[in-house]
């Protein structure tokens, strides 16, 4: 089994091909995982009577690379976990911890969530984002046409209308013997309505918590995070939550600084 006491021989077997370029993760040995969140809102130009289609994918295009650069990969949706094998980023390497969870949620609100510690998602987007950059500033961005596998949830609708996007992350206590769980949601949220936002995380983490149960898995964290998306008339909006599982540019890896 790997982590925690073998994380460097993680970093040194995860690593792309490429020296400036990640790949995605080819399906065996170990691999690294990162987590962000884009939207859009694009003028509807190519829909008519029979499809939308068109204009949902400028929409999807559009949150690919509106905040971190997820641009010109072939996406393969898989299910939501991180494994022994697997590194965090922005967790367990490139820490990021400048974000407190009161961001999101008030002591009030954490209250029904006794002995687990729950942490602002917003750390590990911002991470991410630091190691592929921007569409203006790439970093080590996805080699043009990888093939990425990702859990990721997608959401399109046209206007007028508000959209979210939702990400809880479980950290189980017992990380090489258990997989890291994400959970995913995306819909439609009243504008401005900050207690639908607190809501929905609340019952994200509550989803968490009952995977755990399920699996008889207890979790010692979560992180949560949350994006919405105003989408006016005449326009399709697009919300992405998406964790790529990847190996890393070569030149990355003096990133992978310890906690």
């Amino acid at each position: 089994m790997f982590y925690n006491k073998d994380k460097e021989v993680i970093i040194k077997n995860a690593q792309s091909p490429h020296k400036d370029y990640c790949v995605g993760y080819p399906g065996q040995g170990p691999y690294f995982t990162g987590f962000s969140m884009g939207s859009s809102s694009v003028p509807k130009k190519f829909s008519h009577e029979g499809s939308f289609l068109l204009d949902k994918i400028n929409a999807f295009d559009r949150a690919e690379i509106n905040d971190t650069y997820l641009g010109q990969i072939n996406m393969i949706t898989v299910s939501s976990f991180c494994g022994p094998h697997g590194l965090l980023w922005g967790y367990d390497v490139a820490r990021e911890d400048s974000l407190s969870v009161n961001d999101l949620l008030s002591d009030d609100d954490l209250k029904e969530f006794k002995g687990v510690e729950i942490c602002n998602g917003k750390n590990l987007r911002n991470a991410t984002k630091k190691l592929f950059g921007t569409i203006d500033d790439k970093k080590f961005p996805f080699f043009p046409g990888s093939h990425v596998l990702a859990a990721e949830k997608f959401i399109s609708l046209p206007g007028p209308t508000t959209l979210y996007g939702c990400f809880a992350m479980g950290i189980p206590k017992e990380r090489d013997k258990y997989a890291c769980l994400f959970m995913e949601d995306v819909g439609v949220i009243k504008k401005d309505n900050n207690q639908e936002k607190v809501n929905l995380l609340k019952n994200i983490i509550r989803s968490v918590e009952e995977i755990g149960k399920n699996q008889k898995i207890s979790y010692r964290a979560v992180f949560v995070d949350i994006i919405t998306q105003e989408v006016k008339e005449n326009e399709m909006g697009g919300v992405l939550v998406v964790s790529p599982y990847f190996l890393l540019a070569q030149n990355a890896v003096h990133l992978c600084k310890d906690k």
